[in-house]
């Protein structure tokens, strides 16, 4: 049995996928690992000095125990450090990050956007990279992308953070995908887009990375992100240490160093597709933010400042359906997610959704979906 230390935060989705990685080839593998609850810039635990075990893999920005054990001969894998020779070869494994943003600039281009922008930070590598591999790939296609970086850490504050990215944000033309280096700056693209008044996705599309279902949940907006494929890294790391444990140089090693993105995650923020017809996306914004129960194609007509008629030309012309049909899917969509979600009687999701009675909404679901909300219901197991 070998006994390793995993020293790799825990508060986000990124760190805990890693150690999910590392376990599955620890148990491959026969290791014991050690490890425990850790901040993103927590140093290494005064434990792991008497660490008598095989081998350790960290992400500590502070690596004083394990520098002192490698220096003792105990294999350590430091996921923090850049290991690149002077070819530029990478020596460990490593995300494709500039892949990451190649998926981002292919997606958007699917979805027929035609102005794009980037946001993320001006002292992080990774989100450089990203940012690289965003631009070259939308390059190749004629397009560049706005971009804004936030402030050097040292000058950030709250303030400088929230203002900056508002003011960007504000300036994107509509509509606009807007890709972030991942799903925390998505997140708060979300929230500043709704102070703006700015409508996801109809008028802003944003795509994040990590798919951390922290901030893909907790946004107004479920966002939409990429899948870096975390897990596979942490098993590759964990497969150069066992080479390492081995006695093997890093050179040595002919391994994957650098992981694909697994793929997208599509969700609410990234949708719909780019609808350039201003009069349309505000009829897609509306079935949105009100209760959908209660709207009808006349009152949506009158707050899209169209005539009934015109309205349908062109919700057809740009999305193929008829507004009565985007707002019939927008009702089975809503009662879906409250019989999927909830428990909630069928009573509080027809005043939820804005029905008099929930006879209609049974009707409606029914004729839809030809099934009863109870048999919906019963499907989902809730």
């Amino acid at each position: 049995m070998r006994h390793v230390a995993v020293i790799v935060e825990t508060s986000t989705q990124y760190g805990r996928n890693l150690i999910r990685g590392i376990a599955r080839f620890g148990r491959l593998h026969d290791w014991q690992i050690h490890f425990e609850y850790r901040g993103k810039t927590a140093a290494e635990p005064d434990w792991l000095a008497d660490f008598k075990g095989d081998g350790v893999i960290t992400t500590s920005p502070d690596q004083r125990h394990s520098r002192a054990l490698r220096e003792n001969g105990i294999a350590v894998v430091d996921l923090e450090g850049t290991h690149v020779d002077p070819a530029g070869e990478h020596l460990l494994v490593d995300s494709d990050h500039r892949a990451v943003g190649r998926m981002a600039a292919e997606h958007f281009i699917e979805k027929g956007h035609r102005h794009f922008a980037f946001l993320g930070f001006s002292d992080h590598s990774v989100s450089r990279e990203r940012e690289i591999g965003f631009t070259e790939a939308l390059a190749t296609r004629g397009f560049k992308p706005l971009c804004h970086h936030t402030p050097e850490r040292k000058a950030r504050t709250f303030e400088t953070l929230q203002r900056g990215d508002e003011a960007f944000i504000a300036s994107l033309p509509k509509p606009c995908a807007l890709f972030c280096c991942w799903d925390e700056v998505a997140f708060r693209a979300v929230q500043s887009a709704i102070e703006l008044k700015i409508a996801v996705p109809e008028d802003l599309a944003v795509l994040g990375v990590d798919n951390d279902p922290v901030f893909s949940s907790t946004s107004r907006i479920p966002l939409s992100s990429i899948d870096p494929d975390i897990v596979r890294m942490g098993f590759l790391a964990a497969t150069w240490l066992s080479g390492l444990m081995e006695g093997k140089a890093l050179k040595q090693l002919k391994l994957e160093r650098l992981v694909p993105p697994k793929g997208l995650v599509i969700r609410q923020s990234t949708a719909l597709d780019a609808i350039e017809d201003p009069v349309v996306r505000r009829f897609l914004e509306l079935l949105r933010q009100q209760k959908p129960g209660m709207l009808s194609i006349e009152e949506l007509s009158r707050d899209c400042h169209v005539s009934r008629r015109l309205l349908e030309q062109r919700v057809k012309s740009a999305t193929g359906k008829t507004p009565r049909q985007l707002l019939s899917q927008t009702l089975v969509d809503g009662i879906q997610k409250f019989l999927s979600q909830t428990d909630y009687t069928l009573a509080h999701i027809a005043d939820l959704l804005g029905f008099e009675h929930a006879e209609r909404l049974s009707h409606l679901f029914r004729r839809q979906t030809g099934m009863t909300p109870g048999e919906y219901r019963k499907s989902t197991g809730i």
